[in-house]
């Protein structure tokens, strides 16, 4: 299915509002006009559930009024964006993607919401996701499914599906979504754009409805890396090292891990090692095996520890998991009542081993300048599939997450291979940085390795 429109990046909108070649008000115009395809109401998909559009043209018309008065509207002037449901928004209900059990009217903005509006970006409002982001697929049992862009019968990945897909169709130039197994990475693989996981504790996640306390981040999607880089500015990661003359690479290793192929469709294994080959092409590029922690072990603990802290957040904000057993689809129920099973001290042990195997894999930086792995083992799964084919999409994204490792989520290989919108290529990368290196890891891939674009 072709975008609804191609956005310019975001430095040239908000470049072109500031000098008076766009108006804020119509690149909001614009993006409502464009959302209006893909609501609750339409029949194409449930992209987006809810719009503020008379918040968000009064915001363009602040704008606008304040480059009239010659004062500084930010660097993200004039750009609309779409929120993630489980993102408090001023006077707006956050659902979590789950309306039947959790629905509250937000008394203030979450900061990483805030601070996106303090730079002059206009949220134009709700995107869809799975329900209490649990799962990485797409579907959503209140709200509807969404689907892939680009194939038919296929989901878009989750949980932030509507913020990816709003992106990849054009709806807007940027979306908000939120990561704690692959849930900002995979939809964007899936969708053809890029997500950034960030590293974990970049910043406050007050007013982002909790998955797990330890694992959660937020994060950017948007068409390309240049537009990644220019999301996150000066801002967004506070504690993301700044990209200097003396932290700049001339040349990069990238650590990989052959065994980590081993599990993944051969379709999958062939496009990663082709990007590979492609970007060994660059004589700067080398790749360095390494033997990694093991990620069975860790997606294990990993898991343990979501599902713990999910059921407790779940207490504290809605009450005794089965009083909701009618209101939440299967996925979430599934898991609360697995996690009462559960005892004390396994999550205690469990997160023994996350915080070892995060040291384990923060080494693996020291003698590499980031590394790289699939996403999932295969392309966009079918609906039709569900839930069979959800259970193996974790078993790369969930681990590499719980590092806390900040971490690019794109298709394996751009369009221009031949192969961008195919489902081995959409099966997506992960390249992972330094701990507070998100500058640093996006100007290296940016720089060195294939992207979309």
């Amino acid at each position: 299915m072709q975008p609804y429109h191609h956005w310019p990046s975001l430095h040239n909108i908000a470049l072109e509002v500031k000098n008076g070649k766009r108006s804020a008000r119509s690149q909001v115009e614009l993006a409502l006009s464009l959302a209006k395809h893909e609501t609750l109401e339409s029949s194409v998909s449930p992209t987006l559930i809810s719009l503020d559009v008379e918040g968000a043209l009064a915001m363009a018309d602040a704008i606008d009024a304040k480059i009239k008065r010659g004062e500084d509207c930010g660097d993200l002037c004039g750009i609309p964006f779409v929120v993630k449901d489980n993102i408090d928004w001023l006077g707006l209900v956050t659902t979590a993607g789950s309306p039947k059990a959790y629905s509250k009217k937000a008394t203030k903005n979450a900061p990483v919401l805030q601070g996106l509006m303090d730079r002059g970006a206009i949220p134009i409002g709700k995107a869809n996701m799975n329900e209490w982001a649990v799962g990485l697929t797409g579907e959503n049992a209140h709200f509807g499914n969404v689907p892939n862009p680009h194939l038919d019968g296929c989901l878009s990945g989750g949980s932030s599906s509507g913020s990816a897909r709003a992106v990849a169709m054009g709806i807007v130039p940027m979306a908000l979504g939120s990561d704690t197994g692959g849930s900002i990475r995979m939809p964007a693989a899936w969708c053809g754009i890029v997500g950034l996981r960030p590293s974990s504790e970049s910043f406050s996640l007050d007013g982002v409805v909790p998955r797990s306390r330890s694992l959660d981040v937020v994060g950017p999607l948007v068409n390309s890396l240049e537009d990644c880089d220019y999301f996150l500015g000066s801002t967004f990661t506070p504690k993301s090292s700044p990209l200097t003359p003396e932290n700049t690479p001339k040349s990069i290793k990238i650590g990989w891990d052959p065994r980590l192929l081993e599990g993944v469709e051969a379709s999958v294994r062939s496009a990663f090692i082709q990007f590979m080959q492609n970007a060994q092409a660059n004589p700067a590029v080398s790749f360095v095996e390494q033997s990694w922690p093991s990620f069975a072990a860790a997606t294990d603990c990993s898991l343990t520890v979501l599902q713990m802290e999910f059921l407790n957040d779940f207490n504290v904000m809605c009450g005794e998991v089965e009083l909701f057993a009618e209101r939440l689809g299967k996925p979430v129920i599934n898991e609360l009542r697995h996690s009462v099973s559960l005892g004390p001290q396994a999550l205690v042990t469990a997160q023994e081993q996350l915080l070892q195997f995060r040291q384990d894999m923060a080494s693996l930086l020291s003698s590499v300048d980031m590394l790289a792995l699939p996403l999932t083992p295969c392309g966009p799964i079918e609906a039709a599939k569900l839930p069979e084919a959800a259970k193996p999409l974790r078993e790369l994204s969930l681990a590499m997450g719980a590092s806390g490792l900040p971490i690019i989520g794109m298709p394996i290989l751009s369009a221009k291979d031949g192969l961008g919108l195919t489902a081995p290529s959409l099966a997506g990368v992960q390249l992972v940085g330094q701990l507070f290196q998100e500058h640093k890891l996006v100007y290296m891939v940016k720089t060195y390795l294939d992207a979309p674009s």
